[in-house]
């Protein structure tokens, strides 16, 4: 067998090469979708994408042509993987798309120029080997033995990249802008001018090679090598530091949601100050209401006595909130969004009743319901027959609110479990994240459920908290 290989090694070798290619690409193909999939909401966007990449690489891997065409044609792999993810995936965050596939392209050619180097010093190492120069079984044996290690590890150094990768770009499902692009890009863009500097290099050697001019190997080059690694490096540092920067606007953003609705807190607060002082002047003037109720009785005069009863009654029913809880704060809240529900034809209907015996702060309970019931409207609103409902459980120290609303369809949440905002103004998507720092503040925690009855689709959140 070995006699055979070696009097057929060129042919063999360049068979032995091809299939090392395809079932690198076909790897490299792997974790394109893996790689994509924590980022898109389908994951069969992740894997349709990554298939139709991978069957592309391995095809034009396979086609003579010139190097200037086989440019072309890898940029325009990348712009297909871009359009089929963006399809695929709901048609969402179409920037942050161009940016995964632009860097998993430059990080998978890294990684493979990291492991090219190494070999150019491997070659340089084993041609100075005494075991290698004994004999012709020595050189196929290296030559088999180290591809395959070659390959496997420039997949499991693109393996460990994705992971810190995916490590540090923490908000997956932020929507990316142009901007972000272009800062993101900056490294790259550098990358990308040294890249056809050093493929210009290895063609000329490769040329060379040919006609004979160039008798010698390429020698390692530390310098490439570093550059390579630094190079992902870079790219790694660069991500980092975008994430550092949209968390720290994420809790400017928050906090400003916050400070909103403790405004709005204190707005119920003044509501229903102001519903107390007048409730505390019709108490002062019930005397004066009796006499003249008196004074049309004795004289018989019943309509006058109908409407002015009927008018003290209305004014009355005024100063009471349509929805009682127990407490005046949520009153108030809830009896807003009664109306609000009232005027968008959406029925309501609430079964919340305020934990008195709990030591739970009305204003975080304020936030809670404010935010929970504002999701619940948006989204009940253009649904057939809409309804929103809220109940509450008191079970020893632990206090349950469910709110449960009608939606058009089925919500897709993110790596956190709760639904990404579909406004692209700053400062939107907090308030679930606010009910979950609330809840966690009172050892508890946010629970999302979707269901479907007699073909309705609803949402329910249940938010725990141990007071």
């Amino acid at each position: 067998m070995m006699d055979y290989i070696i009097e057929n090694f060129s042919g063999i070798a360049n068979a032995y090469i091809q299939v090392m290619i395809a079932l690198y690409l076909l790897l490299a193909a792997v974790l394109f979708g893996y790689w994509l999939k924590p980022f898109v909401r389908r994951r069969r966007s992740a894997y349709v994408t990554a298939l139709i990449y991978g069957v592309l690489t391995i095809v034009i891997s396979y086609i003579d042509m010139n190097r200037t065409l086989n440019k072309l044609i890898s940029l325009c792999i990348v712009a297909l993987s871009v359009l089929i993810c963006w399809l695929l995936d709901v048609k969402r965050n179409p920037v942050q798309k161009i940016f995964l596939c632009s860097v998993f392209r430059l990080i998978s050619w890294l990684t493979m120029e990291v492991l090219t180097e190494i070999g150019f010093f491997e070659t340089e190492l084993t041609l100075r080997s005494e075991w290698y120069t004994r004999s012709a079984e020595s050189a196929v044996i290296e030559f088999f033995l180290w591809n395959v290690l070659q390959y496997g590890l420039a997949i499991l150094l693109l393996f460990i990249a994705i992971r810190i990768i995916h490590r540090v770009y923490k908000l997956k499902s932020a929507e990316l802008t142009w901007n972000e692009l272009v800062m993101l890009l900056i490294p790259i863009w550098t990358i990308l001018l040294v890249k056809p500097i050093m493929a210009s290099y290895f063609y000329l050697w490769m040329d060379g090679i040919e006609n004979g001019s160039i008798t010698e190997n390429v020698h390692g080059n530390v310098y490439r090598m570093s550059f390579s690694i630094l190079s992902v490096i870079s790219v790694i540092i660069t991500i980092t530091m975008y994430q550092r920067l949209k968390e720290k606007q994420e809790e400017e953003f928050a906090q400003r949601a916050v400070d909103n609705q403790i405004s709005d807190t204190y707005r119920h607060v003044e509501h229903v100050e102001e519903m107390y002082e007048k409730m505390r002047a019709m108490r002062h003037d019930i005397g004066n209401h009796l006499t003249v109720i008196e004074g049309l009785a004795q004289n018989g005069k019943t309509e006058e006595l109908a409407g002015y009863i009927g008018e003290l009654q209305a004014r009355f029913d005024e100063l009471q909130p349509s929805v009682k809880t127990g407490n005046a704060v949520t009153d108030v809240v809830l009896s807003e969004v009664y109306e609000q529900c009232r005027k968008k034809g959406i029925a309501f209907e609430s079964r919340f009743v305020y934990p008195e015996q709990l030591k739970i702060n009305p204003f975080d309970m304020s936030v809670i319901l404010t935010n929970a019931l504002q999701n619940a409207i948006q989204a009940a609103e253009g649904v057939g027959d809409p309804g929103i409902m809220i109940t509450s459980v008191v079970r020893e120290r632990f206090f349950i609110i469910s709110v449960k609303n009608t939606v058009s369809e089925r919500i897709p949440l993110n790596e956190e479990g709760i639904p990404d905002t579909t406004k692209k103004d700053p400062g939107h998507g907090y308030g679930l994240k606010n009910i979950r720092n609330i809840a966690q503040r009172y050892k508890g925690d946010l629970e999302i459920r979707q269901e479907e009855t007699d073909g309705k689709k609803f949402f329910v959140l249940s938010v725990m908290m141990m007071g």
